[in-house]
């Protein structure tokens, strides 16, 4: 079993391509369609090796999501990765050490697999995914 990956967009095309890719590629997910929603899923699941999040997301946008997280200590150190269509000059970016970067919509797939695999492969054991 490989990484789990965690994909939060309210955009349910996104999150059904990128799991698609994801278990292609021997991946699992968790998928969430905003912020808050990807919160509860963290404190009921393992922590994922890696964290692809919207920007622009009701609720709890990508930008807070990431300061949520990183002010806990159990998730300080999992990789997150921006996905946006919106201009990066835009954008308030986080300056916490988790965040690692930004991938521009549209997007093409195998960049973000390429990313996917850069920055989960730190990890040696991986957890079951959970359902929720």
């Amino acid at each position: 079993m490989g990484p789990i990956v965690m994909v939060i967009d309210d955009d349910k095309e996104i999150l059904n391509l990128l799991s698609i890719l994801l278990k292609n590629s021997g991946y699992k997910s968790i998928t969430a369609t905003n912020g808050s929603t990807a919160l509860e899923y963290l404190k009921k699941c393992p922590a994922p090796a890696l964290i692809l999040t919207d920007y622009s997301m009701p609720k709890l946008n990508g930008y807070q999501f990431i300061e949520k997280i990183a002010s806990q200590p159990q998730y300080k150190d999992i990789p997150v990765v921006i996905l946006t269509g919106s201009e990066i000059n835009d954008l308030e970016l986080p300056s916490s050490s988790n965040f690692k970067g930004i991938i521009q919509k549209p997007f093409k797939l195998n960049t973000v697999l390429e990313i996917v695999k850069l920055l989960t492969t730190k990890k040696e054991k991986y957890p079951a995914a959970c359902q929720v």
